[in-house]
């Protein structure tokens, strides 16, 4: 594995006012772990948003270019590298469980690569830890991220009859929404919205279907201070109205013993 590996070059990014990433291709990789701040990054054809904790590899070959100007401190590492074998890296971007160690890796072969009588190959051995250290950081992180994915959509399923927002479920979970949206999609892509949406609208079409309960009453249920807006999202999301959805079906025989 990594057989033929080759260090380049590297060092720790500190942005002074606004900046910006670069628009360009490089003849090597590049591997990003990031200490501080958030950033928009496109490579090829995908957009990245980067924050703190956050790994990412920019790939030989492939243009990338920052999204837009950020005006908070950003701090990055950054190691320049060739690898033959790209299949043999960590995934593009994820983020680890606990960035800890691989950080103290890569100070470490930060260090030997600015110091005086440390052969080069040492740096190409700390490298090889480094990128091993993520692959065994993004299988636990995959790991992780299924227990978040299993807690949230329970979590969700049993309280979407409250007016719940994706801001109430990070705040429940104490997770930062973009990072618990991300963790979301690896399962279900459709997101975390999405999820809440479908659990509401099957709720909601529960109290249409069992009746008692006026239209008006329903919404308020369910957080619509709108009414209007209410009739709007059921139509939206089933293609008729809630009064038409309550009158599907509506020949049943009934009995009371």
């Amino acid at each position: 594995m990594y057989e033929n590996l080759r260090y380049i070059h590297g060092g720790k990014f500190v942005s002074r006012g606004e900046w910006k990433h670069p628009d360009r291709v490089i003849d090597s990789n590049e591997l990003i772990l990031v200490t501080k701040g958030s950033f928009g990054i496109t490579q090829g054809e995908t957009e990245y948003f980067v924050t703190a904790g956050d790994v990412l590899f920019l790939l030989s070959g492939i243009r990338h270019f920052g999204a837009e100007t950020v005006n908070e401190e950003v701090s990055f590492y950054w190691i320049h590298f060739t690898c033959d074998d790209s299949d043999e890296l960590p995934p593009v971007f994820f983020r680890p469980e606990s960035p800890v160690q691989s950080e103290v890796l890569i100070r470490q072969l930060l260090h030997y690569a600015m110091t005086d009588g440390y052969p080069r190959e040492c740096c190409e051995w700390l490298l090889k830890v480094v990128l091993t250290e993520l692959i065994v950081e993004y299988r636990k992180s995959q790991s992780a991220g299924q227990r978040i994915f299993s807690m949230v959509k329970e979590w969700v399923r049993i309280n979407s009859d409250l007016p719940i927002k994706v801001a109430d479920v990070a705040a429940r979970f104490n997770y930062n929404e973009d990072y618990l949206n991300r963790i979301f999609r690896q399962s279900y892509p459709p997101g975390l919205k999405n999820y809440i949406d479908r659990m509401k609208m099957q709720k909601i079409k529960q109290d249409l279907m069992s009746g008692g309960i006026t239209l008006k009453e329903i919404a308020e249920k369910y957080g619509f201070s709108d009414y209007k807006y209410f009739l709007k999202y059921f139509k939206y999301h089933e293609g008729i109205s809630p009064t038409e959805y309550r009158q599907t079906y509506y020949n049943l025989h009934m009995n009371n013993n």
